[in-house]
């Protein structure tokens, strides 16, 4: 994916989707790793982002969430 197009799909992506899909014990995990790389410390802020209705997510934060759900063997996290 090249980065016009990272930048266009980022825009308004959301991970719910990716958390549906992890096993339940990885949950709390994945979480609290997502939250270090948003930078948000509360619940609220944090679905904001997984419900994809928080401003834009850059490409960088996208990528590293990418990569925290891979880690978890989930490869594509992106939806609702």
């Amino acid at each position: 994916m090249d980065n016009k197009q990272a930048n266009t799909n980022t825009a308004t992506r959301a991970f719910k989707e990716g958390l549906r899909k992890l096993r339940v014990v990885d949950v709390p995990a994945v979480k609290q790793e997502i939250m270090g790389i948003l930078g948000v410390t509360t619940k609220q802020s944090f679905l904001r982002y997984a419900n994809g209705r928080s401003a834009t997510l850059d490409v960088d934060k996208a990528a590293r969430i990418q990569e925290t759900f891979s880690k978890y063997g989930v490869p594509d996290c992106w939806g609702l």
